[in-house]
């Protein structure tokens, strides 16, 4: 054997040996078998993707490596499995409950996406190893492939093999995703005043650069998500016959605006995601908090990590001095919980603030007033605000214009059909200037993106938000009921008919009913039942 082929050998050894000793002290952690199907290296170096396949040789969906402080989590695949879920979900739970850390960020493999070979790598950090020149042309050709082609990042599961599975492995698997979801947000807990609040120790973070749609969002519900200039969110399931995936996404996208306090609030921006199959841009997320802050440059991937590596863990992170106690002092005087609990996380924090270039406030960070000091060249105390404001254009949200145009129709109508035929007749108004033609041209947009879905899976999601957004449910009841209605839809004939005829979202058009107006009561109720 070779020199060469001893090192390739050695390192393959020891790829698997440390995801070995990852998945024993998971296993010690009574975490499930399932976590095996989640590599977890914590060794440095390329590791080959080959080397972490499974006996039929496919690679798995994500992995996650050591970085200082922090832990990385590839997405290798835009669609898991089950058991990926599940074990994906099972690794997130432990790892917010370790207090040893900073920090989870989750991303997807550029590397991959760009066929440079097929290696898992350390980090974008590994980016800085690389000689200058050939830094630039790679970044050139992440962001240029972005621009030439839909870019998946996370779609959930993989619904062409659904027709495939037994009822219980679809519920199995739908139950790994609700898990997944959950494991995202962090524990639950209520208030004094009932409100519903999900928090971790360890602040997850999320980078989708690409489309997010569907149950893929169960992946971007941490507490920070740091959108580019190619994320991307949307709704895509009633193309196939389906409703929304169980993630709670009938309570979240009733809800959009409302953590932040921002004007999507008012407007009816859930229903146009969840009903009309309208692709949100980064914009779009940031204005309506399905992404907290905006990176101008996905390349800030590797300062992040850099950043987050180096932080202090959690369990370290303290300003204020542990209040002295006298050994086996007991009693009112003796000091009881974390007196530094509200100052944890607070660099983590800062550190978003300060590589993004604005974020879900309204407010320009750090990171973007430096800039646009630098470039005006003037004393830092002479740039207004207003002058800040402009440096990245208006803030604009199409997706807020379009739900502002056409607010009382998708609030007022209390059914699917009324909202349809709302829009028929501004698509068929006369338009006499260039504003009204843009109106009339976006209701016959938005009007034939609903008939070119299942009218009986575009029935079942309206009902799912229009019971999400009472005040009485929570993010657990959604996901119970979105669950159900889903598993009666993979019966129904839309998605089998979909799903055998090989077409693509959007070009099926052999629905069971012509139009929403033949869906009756009695088959919408037997899905809830």
């Amino acid at each position: 054997m070779s020199s060469a082929a001893k090192v390739v050998t050695t390192k393959m050894s020891a790829s698997v040996a440390s995801a070995t000793a990852a998945a024993a002290e998971a296993f010690a952690a009574n975490a499930p078998k399932t976590v095996t199907a989640i590599p977890s290296m914590v060794r440095y170096g390329p590791i080959p993707l080959s080397d972490l396949a499974d006996e039929n040789g496919r690679t798995p969906g994500a992995a996650i490596r050591q970085i200082g402080s922090s832990r990385r989590i590839f997405l290798l695949n835009p669609t898991l499995t089950g058991a990926e879920m599940d074990g994906l979900a099972a690794r997130i739970q432990l790892l917010g409950k370790n207090t040893s850390l900073s920090s989870i960020l989750l991303a997807n493999n550029l590397e991959r996406d760009c066929d440079v070979d097929a290696t898992l790598p350390t980090s974008a950090l590994e980016m800085e190893h690389i000689a200058e020149g050939d830094r630039d042309m790679f970044m050139e050709e992440v962001l240029n492939l972005g621009s030439k082609q839909e870019w998946i990042t996370a779609s959930g599961y993989d619904v062409r093999d659904v027709p495939q599975m037994e009822q219980d492995h679809r519920r199995r698997m739908l139950n790994s995703m609700t898990k997944l979801a959950k494991a995202v947000k962090g524990s639950k807990f209520s208030t004094l005043n009932k409100t519903q609040e999900y928090v971790t120790k360890i602040p997850f973070i999320s980078a989708p650069h690409g489309l997010i749609s569907d149950g893929g969002y169960a992946l971007a519900m941490g507490s920070y998500v740091l959108a580019t200039s190619e994320s991307r969110f949307r709704i895509m399931n009633p193309l196939r016959g389906l409703s929304l995936d169980p993630i709670g996404l009938s309570y979240i996208l009733p809800r959009l605006g409302w953590e932040f306090q921002q004007p999507s609030a008012s407007y009816p921006v859930g229903s146009i995601l969840a009903l009309t199959g309208y692709e949100a841009d980064a914009s779009d997320m940031v204005e309506t908090g399905l992404a907290t802050h905006f990176i101008d440059s996905v390349g800030k991937l590797g300062s992040v990590e850099r950043a987050l590596s180096n932080l202090a863990p959690y369990e370290q992170q303290k300003l204020i001095r542990e209040p002295f106690k006298r050994y086996g002092e007991t009693g009112e005087n003796s000091f009881k919980g974390d007196i530094n609990s509200k100052f944890r996380n607070a660099a983590v924090a800062s550190l978003m603030h300060s590589v993004s270039a604005y974020d879900a406030m309204g407010q320009e960070t750090t990171a973007a007033r430096d800039e646009a000091r630098f470039l005006a060249d003037e004393d830092p105390s002479l740039v207004l605000e207003a002058d800040r404001a402009s440096f990245f254009g208006d803030r604009e949200s199409m997706l807020l214009n379009i739900a502002a145009t056409f607010q009382d129709a998708f609030e007022k109508e209390k059914s699917v059909e009324g909202i349809m035929e709302r829009m028929r007749e501004h698509a068929s108004a006369h338009a006499s200037n260039e504003e009204e033609t843009e109106f009339v041209n976006a209701a016959k947009n938005i009007l034939d993106d609903m008939e070119a879905q299942s009218p009986l899976a575009l029935s079942a999601t309206h009902k799912l938000m229009l019971i999400g957004k009472e005040a009485t449910e929570s993010l657990e009841s959604c996901m119970e009921r979105e669950k159900k209605v889903l598993l009666k839809l993979f019966d129904k004939k839309d998605f089998k008919n979909w799903a055998k005829s090989g077409a693509e979202e959007g070009s099926f058009k052999d629905w069971t009913h012509k139009s929403v107006k033949e869906v009756t009561r009695d088959e919408i109720e037997e899905l809830f039942k």
